[in-house]
């Protein structure tokens, strides 16, 4: 079994989990029909395979867990919601968005839904009061720097901001994407009986890889293939994105062709000739090439992190992961 087949044997066992608190036919379809139209759709699910796996690697029952790694894919998918308002999106997961088949007020509502539902299912724990009051703790203070990873970048649409540095991108990044999987991987060593130094290294090592993680799926909105990526190719240019991949150009760039791409992000178009001009001017520079060798030197430093743990058949899944998370094509 390759990881991407492990990875969806166990996300079917998080989605099982979840239907315990949404069942599909539950009503109003206003709801949980919308809800579960995005959570029908797939999805990776590492995020909770990741929760397991890390409880499993510090020498934990993750059969246990399932409560809280449901929660997890819960909150992931609020943020999709939300996110792909915020960004107005065309695509999710090779389907129009939420709020471009149902409107933005029903999309808002699911996403909201999900935040809600979150900490209805995080009490499904079998555990002590004590351990489900710590693992909350954990995951609130997580989706708070996720949030705020998320209004760090929308500040720089709004303000028009192109100053951005390479350092301050990897610090968006490390809330937006990186807080959510750190803390997957923190939760599930927590439960699984782990200590403090077991913790911390499975902490970072998901921090790492949600921040490279983030990196490969900026340079496959611009170079991946749409019917593998399911999301639309140049999405980010449309939106305004300041990637990795946008920085590094900017810093390369003669003034002319700075001047060109700021002009066309700026713009938050759609128009695909542009889009296409956009994407050139990144390739020019070639800075998908930079940004997946970042991506690959962050996974390598994780790696070499996660390896002071013993050697499990979950710790081997894990450093699996790391692999897909900068090889993938989805």
């Amino acid at each position: 079994m390759d990881i991407t087949e492990y990875i969806a044997s166990r996300g079917s066992e998080v989605d099982r989990e979840i239907e315990k608190v949404i069942p599909r036919n539950k009503e109003p379809q206003a709801v949980y029909g919308v809800i579960w139209d995005l959570l029908g759709r797939g999805g990776k699910r590492f995020r909770p395979v990741m929760c397991m796996l890390s409880c499993e690697a510090v020498g934990g029952d993750s059969k246990k867990l399932l409560p809280i790694a449901a929660s997890i894919e819960m909150f992931h998918n609020f943020t999709l919601s939300h996110d792909d308002i915020e960004d107005d999106s065309e695509m999710r997961r090779g389907k129009p968005c939420l709020h471009k088949i149902y409107g933005v007020p029903l999309a808002v509502n699911a996403g909201d839904g999900l935040f809600a539902m979150v900490w209805e299912t995080s009490l499904l724990l079998e555990m002590s009061p004590k351990k489900i009051f710590e693992s909350q703790k954990i995951l609130s203070d997580t989706f708070r720097r996720v949030l705020e990873g998320q209004g760090i970048e929308i500040e720089w649409y709004r303000k028009n901001t192109f100053d951005v540095t390479e350092e301050d991108y990897l610090n968006m990044v490390a809330g937006k994407t990186g807080a959510l999987i750190a803390a997957s991987c923190d939760v599930g060593a927590f439960l699984g009986g782990g200590k403090k130094r077991q913790r911390r290294i499975l902490r970072e090592f998901g921090n790492a890889v949600g921040i490279a993680f983030q990196i490969q799926d900026d340079v496959l909105n611009i170079v991946g293939k749409e019917e593998k990526y399911g999301k639309e190719i140049g999405g980010d240019i449309s939106e305004g994105k300041r990637t990795l991949l946008v920085i590094h150009t900017l810093s390369k760039a003669s003034p002319e062709d700075r001047k060109k791409l700021i002009s066309i992000l700026s713009e938050r178009t759609k128009d695909q000739s542009k889009v296409r001009e956009a994407i050139e001017l990144l390739k020019k520079h070639n800075s998908p090439e930079y940004a997946r060798k970042r991506a690959e030197d962050i996974v390598k430093k994780a790696k070499k992190g996660l390896e002071k743990l013993p050697q499990t058949d979950a710790r081997e899944k894990l450093l699996q992961l790391a692999d897909f998370f900068i090889n993938r094509e989805f």
